[in-house]
């Protein structure tokens, strides 16, 4: 297979919608919903690996604490994304009890419309949320490239056009009762994390990272657009430089210095991504997967996808992604 010439148009030139790509990659599997009602004081403790939560504010406020980071006010209206499912801490107040999650659920068991109550004196929280479980995370460039949260804030009138309707949409199907919630309901949480998602991007600055980063330079863009489109083809560190524009040295500096990682190590990851994501959807044989994403060799392929993945594709392909019932949140 032989690189296009650069006269030909370039995908960037030509409209090609990188972020689609990107976010088509994205496998949200089994999202579970819940609604919450929280009188204080409360405190709660959520470790949940491999999966990444989110929350709607729809009454009252508490504090956030994720990570190391300081502490933050959640208001009614706000929208909180955790991409990489980093450990947090939900609570009424900065002197509230704070208990592991599995602990609190166990005294606050959830009925089987994914709904729980905690009983307390004080202000009373509404959350409707849930968790995604999601393949992939480690090779896909979009959550290397966002951050531990994302934040949305319920006053801000461009969040306010989207968030609202979506969650009413989501009330309005739960009371509906209809056959086939569910998948709607998937779909719905599958709204919400891409709406975060473009959200946080537009209000993005220099202080962006990764791939994202690489879109404001657009010779680099250019050369991340032809690797997304044409990713089977045999590019070297030379004909990506010659997409960009650029000499070899400029592009390879310039493209380290705005994502994060070389040319190569970027393609390299972008293949072993489309290949996971092939050998559990479509099915496809260790070699067709390779092949498909431009590896002559079974053995060269495994090598990078278990550099990329940390497990070989055969386990990959025989893994399960963590089963995760989708419960139907209950609501006022």
């Amino acid at each position: 297979m032989s690189i296009r010439s650069k006269a030909a148009t370039s995908p960037a030139d030509a409209g090609f919608d990188l972020l689609t790509d990107v976010m088509e990659q994205v496998r949200l599997e089994a999202p579970v919903f819940f609604t919450a009602d929280l009188a204080a004081p409360f405190g709660i403790s959520v470790v949940r690996e491999g999966r990444a939560p989110f929350y709607a504010m729809r009454a009252g406020e508490s504090l956030l604490k994720v990570g190391d980071r300081a502490e933050r006010k959640v208001r009614a209206g706000d929208f909180i994304l955790l991409p990489g499912g980093a450990p947090h801490v939900v609570r009424s107040g900065p002197k509230a009890k704070v208990v592991p999650f599995d602990q609190w659920l166990a005294t606050h068991p959830m009925d089987h419309r994914g709904f729980v109550r905690h009983s307390g004196s004080g202000q009373v929280v509404r959350v409707t949320g849930g968790f995604f479980a999601a393949q992939s995370v480690r090779a896909n460039p979009l959550f290397a490239a966002l951050p531990p949260v994302i934040h949305l804030r319920g006053a801000d009138p461009h969040v306010q056009r989207w968030l609202q309707p979506t969650l009413a949409f989501i009330d309005a199907e739960i009371a509906s009762d209809q056959q086939g919630a569910r998948t709607v309901l998937r779909r719905m949480a599958d709204v919400l994390f891409i709406q975060a998602v473009r959200a946080h991007i537009a209000g993005q600055d220099r202080r962006t990272r990764g791939w994202l980063r690489g879109l404001t330079d657009k010779r680099i863009a250019r050369a991340l657009a032809a690797i997304h489109e044409h990713f089977a083809e045999p590019w070297t560190l030379d004909t990506l430089a010659r997409e960009a524009g650029m000499s070899r040295t400029a592009f390879a500096v310039t493209f380290r210095e705005l994502t994060g990682e070389s040319p190569m190590a970027y393609l390299q990851r972008w293949r072993v991504l489309r290949a996971a994501n092939a050998l559990r959807t479509e099915g496809l044989s260790l070699a067709r997967a390779a092949e498909a994403v431009g590896y002559q060799s079974d053995v060269v392929f495994a090598k990078a996808f278990k550099r990329v993945t940390g497990e070989s594709p055969g386990r990959y392909r025989r893994g399960a992604t963590p089963s995760l019932s989708v419960q139907v949140p209950r609501t006022a």
